[in-house]
């Protein structure tokens, strides 16, 4: 896999930038990164944690063709606090529930509903987190105000419960039946780590 050549803290200089671009995650799909910027010799999110920050992104494939190692900076205890790369990119994905369209009105008849799809596998997924921020759509399909939501065990969310809280979340700005579910993650605010509620597909169609 082309990812199998990324390490988190890896800078980069691109074919379209003269900017080094430093590793802050990624996964088999997309690859967060972080960007210097010359005119104050700062980073675009690392030291800015009090702020709400949307990591720049780009398909693994794309960047690896087009991108040089230049250097190595491994990330700090504070910036993999904030930047939580262990967490996963993109997760609940599936085509067989639609936000707006679930036949369950309550928690616990949804999660019996589960149990008759024809692919479980995303259910086995849990957010070792918390808390996070999650992140509706509009109708035209710009983020809306995000909203804290806790675990309930108080330590990590089981997708079952994610999804369940994203509907909600999402049901309430945006009345649109969509294309499948999916939460994919953006970025920080609140010094939480934040992921914005979507389709199947994310907002770049993969």
């Amino acid at each position: 896999m082309a990812s199998d050549k990324l390490q988190l803290g890896q800078m980069y200089r691109t074919e379209w930038d003269e900017r080094p671009y430093r590793v802050i995650g990624f996964d088999d799909t997309e690859i967060f990164y972080d960007c210097l910027w010359p005119h104050d010799n700062s980073w675009a999110f690392s030291g800015n944690f009090k702020k709400k920050c949307y990591f720049y992104r780009m398909p693994v494939p794309l960047f690896i063709a087009k991108a040089t190692l230049i250097d190595f900076t491994p990330l700090t205890i504070e910036e993999q606090n904030f930047f939580r790369p262990d967490l996963p990119l993109r997760l609940c994905r599936t085509k067989e529930f639609h936000w707006n369209a679930f036949e369950s009105d309550h928690y616990h008849s949804f999660k019996k509903d589960t149990t008759e799809l024809s692919d479980k596998c995303f259910l086995n997924q849990k957010l070792m987190a918390d808390k996070i921020v999650l992140i509706p759509l509009g109708n035209n399909g710009g983020l809306k105000k995000g909203t804290t939501v806790t675990a309930d065990n108080l330590n990590y969310f089981e997708c079952s419960e994610l999804i369940w809280k994203a509907k909600e979340i999402q049901e309430a700005v945006n009345h649109q039946v969509s294309a499948g579910i999916g939460l994919y993650r953006i970025g920080f605010e609140k010094g939480l780590p934040s992921y914005y509620i979507g389709a199947f597909l994310d907002k770049t169609g993969i």
